[in-house]
């Protein structure tokens, strides 16, 4: 059953941010004298109400040398891809959008990238993967031309559905049933029942295989950024999509829980400093991975292919998350100093995920008052106290200063006097007693 969705006209242009406007305006400069039209998914989102900062364009010309134009105009760096006829500009300040040649695509085989020629701009769009992302408008003087709509895009927004424009739209383009899924689960769309035994026809019948793994990791990239993203996981287990990545990618339902979990907790990283800065994408996936043997998370990225850093720190994360909850969870000590030893070397992500995968208990209050409060306890002797004291200068002061902070997270020593007392005490014959 299809979903009611608001659904508004194309906005004024001076409804639009500062940067927007000036974009699609330096864009119809310098596509003149043709013709340069909005698209895609920056249309959809403008017609639901929802922002998008990124631009789509199409121009009826020479993509390309558009692009060089406008990126003198605006100060931009551009990015060519000539294989595609596309450009990806960025502005200053970071913001991007794209500029595509209006093109017809070919696929020489299922899973492949499209060879590409010129079109009309009809074509154009009905190249394209769903009805809801075929629409475009004109860039003309200060404003939006009519909407064009040639397959009923604006109508399945209206319904809240998602519509994919031939039978084999998910055997050429495997990524579909990803971005299926994706639009699916931000907005609370439906899948009919035709499209979803389409979904199925093309799983089952090995279209994922055929995929490259960077495409794929690419696609989990972008879901797990979305709001919804543990629902748009569930949602590709359901469809066989997971295991048809690589059979072992069977995830149970607690990995579920854990990902709500993950998500809840990096909305409120910023009020704790050692999860702020967290990468939101790289500890969803840290958590979606969690629960898999270490073996298979190295079988499934082998066949993921993501970048080197990504993978190694993925590897490296699970390993130490999963080492550090085993011993909190079976630990007596639970001391504010062996908490301290234990987040200290992880990074935002994996302490994230620690912190999700503790059960409320005696080993999650003690990790949530290190993460809250007693990471920011540090001893008030410096080093040249410890001249002053007689210590030359040297590794010792490393192992000085961390007996000292072990001694006042756990409430040993207080004041300065405190610790010059424990200082002299413990490193006067160059020996340390707990």
């Amino acid at each position: 059953m299809a979903v009611s969705t608001h659904v508004r006209q194309l906005p004024r242009f001076r409804e639009l941010d500062a940067v927007s406007r000036g974009t699609l305006e330096a864009a119809r400069r310098a596509a003149a004298p043709s013709s340069i039209y909005a698209v895609g998914g920056y249309v959809r989102d403008l017609l639901l109400g929802q922002g998008n900062v990124d631009i789509d364009l199409v121009v009826e010309g020479d993509a390309i040398a558009v692009a060089r134009r406008l990126a003198h105009s605006l100060k931009a760096v551009v990015t060519p891809h000539p294989r595609f006829g596309t450009a990806h500009l960025r502005l200053p300040g970071c913001r991007t959008f794209d500029l595509a040649t209006a093109r017809s695509e070919r696929y020489p085989h299922a899973a492949a990238l499209p060879e590409v020629q010129p079109a009309p701009l009809l074509a154009d769009l009905l190249r394209r993967d769903f009805s809801i992302n075929a629409m475009a408008a004109r860039i003309d003087r200060h404003r939006f031309g009519p909407l064009i709509d040639p397959l009923g895009g604006l109508l399945d927004l209206e319904r809240g559905q998602i519509r994919v424009l031939h039978k084999r739209s998910f055997i050429d383009d495997p990524t579909r049933l990803f971005r299926t899924a994706r639009f699916e689960g931000r907005y609370r769309f439906v899948i009919s029942r035709d499209m979803l035994q389409l979904m199925q026809a093309a799983v089952k019948g090995g279209a994922i295989r055929n995929l490259a793994g960077l495409r794929i990791f690419r696609e989990l990239s972008l879901i797990v950024k979305e709001p919804s993203a543990p629902r748009i996981i569930r949602r590709l287990r359901d469809l066989d999509v997971l295991t048809a990545i690589h059979p072992k990618l069977a995830l149970p339902a607690a990995a579920f829980g854990l990902l709500e979990r993950v998500q809840r907790l990096l909305s409120q990283a910023p009020s704790m400093p050692l999860l702020e800065g967290a990468a939101e994408g790289e500890a969803l996936l840290l958590g979606m991975l969690y629960l898999l043997h270490p073996k298979t998370i190295v079988a499934i990225l082998k066949r993921l292919t993501p970048p080197q850093r990504i993978a190694g720190k993925l590897v490296a994360d699970h390993k130490a998350c999963r080492n550090a909850v085993q011993k909190l969870t079976c630990a007596i000590d639970l001391r504010q100093s062996r908490i301290a030893r234990l987040l200290d070397p992880l990074s935002p992500e994996a302490r994230i995920v620690l912190l999700a995968r503790l059960v409320k208990g005696s080993a999650w209050e003690a990790v949530s008052e290190y993460l809250a409060t007693s990471w920011s306890i540090v001893p008030l002797l410096k080093g040249g106290d410890l001249r002053r004291l007689g210590f030359l200068p040297g590794p010792i002061y490393r192992r000085i200063f961390a007996a000292l902070r072990s001694a006042k997270l756990d409430g040993r020593v207080r004041s300065k006097e405190d610790e010059v007392a424990f200082v002299l005490q413990c490193f006067a014959r160059g020996s340390l007693r707990d």
